[in-house]
């Protein structure tokens, strides 16, 4: 029984802990390094965008895995607070859906300017070169809103998981 208890311990610190560094990954993609790219030049903007793209894409989802797994496992190993802990696995999971429901045409324009601005050369692959609409910085801006908000998912899994462990 000890050995259970201290694995329900070592489950209970992970899920949280992984929960929470994946909403402060997103988070601070939004409300770190995006405000960063506005000062460069659009082409150098949307590599840079791309970059912290990649790295967060590689992050975040196997991040959010790990969390979504040990806090299944705390549902079905602790049956008198299992709804919780799914709730607290179910949250983390919903950057999914909004990803693909709300965040997918805004990164599909982002890349399509971005490769836009990589078939121009030099100094022509300024924000006039690029295809006309809205500015690439609001588009980026339109990015970063959706991206704080999908960061509310896992922050919502961490506290909704650290207060099932302490109750």
């Amino acid at each position: 029984m000890p050995q259970t208890i201290n694995f329900i311990i070592v489950a209970q610190i992970i899920a949280i802990v992984s929960t929470a560094f994946a909403s402060g990954l997103i988070f601070t993609l939004s409300h770190i390094a995006i405000p960063a790219l506005y000062h460069a030049p659009t082409n150098l903007m949307l590599k840079q965008w791309a970059t912290l793209y990649a790295i967060g894409k590689a992050t975040a989802p196997p991040t959010v895995l790990v969390a979504a797994a040990f806090s299944g496992y705390l549902a079905y190993a602790v049956p008198s607070l299992r709804y919780s802990y799914m709730a607290a696995a179910v949250l983390p999971c919903l950057v999914v859906p909004w990803t693909f429901f709300m965040m997918i045409p805004t990164n599909d324009e982002l890349t399509r300017r971005l490769t836009a601005a990589t078939d121009l050369k030099g100094s022509e692959a300024s924000e006039a070169a690029l295809p006309q609409g809205q500015k690439t910085t609001d588009i980026l801006a339109n990015w970063q809103g959706l991206n704080s908000v999908r960061a509310l998912f896992p922050l919502a899994g961490a506290i909704l998981g650290a207060w099932t462990a302490i109750s």
